[in-house]
């Protein structure tokens, strides 16, 4: 790519990122609390996009279009698995419960409480009792 052709390019990226702080403006929300559209969201993502396939990080992207970094980077990865049509990652994740160890049984149960409170070598019976009596 010829100096001349990047020189270009690279305005073209300017005049994008003008073009997107002047619509955010004409919005009238401006701030730490500003609201974008989904269209803006998604212009915003390929701009970023565009700008490291240039070499430019995620953080010069994200100045350039006057929206934070962190802000940037969630609306493309919220693009990233829109677009795979991955599901969102679940709350709840598989375990696998083990057997205790034989030195961990002769403590009995321990409940935790809140304020920090907390008791231990409670037998199954006495556990369920206390629970109980919390109720």
């Amino acid at each position: 790519m010829s100096v001349a052709t990047k020189e270009a390019e690279a305005m073209d990226m300017k005049e994008q990122a003008e073009k997107f702080r002047r619509q955010v403006l004409e919005r009238g929300e401006v701030g730490p609390r500003t609201r974008y559209t989904q269209e803006q969201r998604q212009e915003a993502v390929e701009y970023m996009r565009a700008r490291q396939q240039q070499g430019a990080s995620r953080e010069e992207a994200a100045k350039e279009l006057s929206v934070s970094s962190w802000t940037l980077s969630r609306w493309g990865s919220a693009a990233r698995r829109a677009s795979q049509e991955e599901p969102a990652r679940a709350a709840l994740v598989p375990v696998e419960v083990k057997e205790a160890r034989p030195e961990a049984r002769r403590g009995g149960v321990v409940v935790h409480g809140p304020g920090g409170v907390r008791v231990e070598g409670l037998c199954v019976e006495d556990a369920v009792r206390l629970l109980r009596g919390l109720l």
